[in-house]
């Protein structure tokens, strides 16, 4: 039996100190309490041992039903290393979910119930190993990402088992992290515990992470978009890279085709008249057709040679080259793999503007009278008229947008006439085609 607590208080640089044992603290557990005078710890010791006695007195006297529930409990426990006063403080603590407390025994059976999910379920570590292991047919983007968010966002929690891992532990994580970045994050992490908490795994409760909630407030940039002259340097600049680089530029400035999709399109996907991205290609799996306009066309056929269809358009170190070609033209960026005439030239342009020869495309046709109807499966946009709206209209003005359209390869000057800005313009004469 061990030995009733002394309730003796003693003074520190602190204060007066009071041990207060488990059975009498708030929290559940063994706590210090620190108070100012030594008259002040006297009565606080006083009232835990008066409050210990009465305790004591009370359970020496338990009604017979209570006892037997007591009993009953105690037996559910045998071999989980747990009291009552355990159980007990678990069902407070999920009483918002379990409703009435009920008896000890109904304690005792939520408590092995949740013991028995635990000695059932994994450590976060193993689960996502076997995850990962079965995510098949995924492009590398989305599995990078999936691992990103597992593996080293979650890494902190590797040990811990799923069924201890709540929703404040995972927001701690995401705490100072950007919109987009939590978006991602927790998108990732509801499909990996929705795939635990199916049979036959069962590792983690359906609605664990119910609470996770991304940021109700999106903190959007404004669009960047490149001017005549900045459109012209990085044209330039490919054309000295190479053709393949020329024409993905040319890819991304006049069709608005992504950078990762870039990296996926074969020759074989550009016919005479536009540019058909599949589901393989195109960033949502979802089928889009770009109509060529008379300028992509003339740095196409000035770059393709003798390509086969089944040939890709950019090397295999495209992504280097694309920093070298961006390099070349100005912008302060890395790249690794620039010869020193690249790297020689001066940098004039800043930082390099994600994504801007997809936003330029945009707004050239917007301000060339293409409506936003049509741009939103010819461009690919998700968000809809309003999306388009809010970004491209009135971005860049119509002579700028005519003077992106007249460049072209080696120096040359495409035509392009001038077309009439109404709200439900007409077709798009051949020579400049809508995307």
């Amino acid at each position: 039996m061990s030995r009733p607590p002394a309730f003796e208080f003693k003074q520190t640089p602190k204060g007066w100190l009071v041990h207060v044992p488990a059975c009498l603290s708030d929290t559940g557990a063994f706590s210090r309490r620190y108070l100012k005078t030594r008259d002040e710890a006297q009565k606080f010791a006083a009232r835990l041992r008066k409050a210990y006695k009465d305790d004591g007195e009370k359970a020496s006297i338990l009604p017979p039903r209570v006892a037997d529930d007591a009993v009953a409990a105690l037996k559910l426990l045998k071999g989980t290393e747990l009291t009552l006063r355990d159980a007990a403080r678990e069902v407070v603590a999920a009483m918002e979910i379990l409703g009435d407390i009920g008896t000890i025994r109904e304690a005792a059976l939520a408590y092995r119930a949740k013991v028995d999910a635990r000695l059932a379920s994994q450590t976060l570590e193993k689960a996502v190993e076997i995850y990962t292991a079965s995510l098949v047919n995924l492009r590398p983007t989305t599995l990078k990402s999936y691992e990103f968010t597992l593996q080293k966002l979650l890494a902190p929690l590797k040990n811990r088992n799923l069924t201890d891992i709540t929703v404040p532990d995972i927001m701690a994580l995401l705490e100072g992290r950007g919109y987009t970045s939590q978006a991602t994050h927790i998108r990732n992490m509801r499909a990996f515990w929705n795939w635990s908490a199916m049979k036959p795994r069962q590792w983690a409760e359906e609605k664990a992470l119910e609470g996770l909630e991304s940021p109700r407030i999106l903190n959007e940039k404004d669009i960047e978009i490149l001017t005549p002259g900045e459109v012209k340097a990085l044209l330039a600049a490919a054309e000295k890279e190479g053709t393949a680089a020329a024409a993905a530029y040319a890819l991304a400035v006049f069709a608005g085709i992504r950078m990762d999709e870039l990296a996926r399109l074969t020759w074989g996907h550009i016919n005479e008249e536009s540019v058909e991205l599949d589901k393989r290609v195109t960033k949502k799996t979802l089928r889009r057709n770009t109509p060529l306009c008379a300028t992509l066309k003339a740095w196409l056929e000035a770059t393709r040679g003798d390509a086969e269809d089944t040939d890709r358009i950019v090397p295999n170190n495209w992504v280097d080259v694309s920093k070298t070609v961006r390099r070349r033209a100005g912008w302060d960026v890395a790249a690794r793999l620039a010869s020193a005439e690249a790297l020689a030239a001066p940098i004039t342009r800043g930082r390099w503007k994600s994504n801007s020869p997809r936003h330029t495309c945009a707004s050239v046709q917007v301000a060339i009278g293409t409506s936003l109807d049509d741009l939103i499966f010819k461009f690919g946009h998700s968000g809809g008229a309003d999306l388009l709206r809010r970004h491209y209209v009135r971005r860049i003005t119509k002579k700028n947008a005519l003077e992106i359209l007249s460049i072209g390869p080696n120096g040359t000057r495409i035509h392009v006439p001038e077309q009439n800005n109404h709200s439900n313009p007409a077709p798009s004469p051949p020579l400049v085609s809508q995307l």
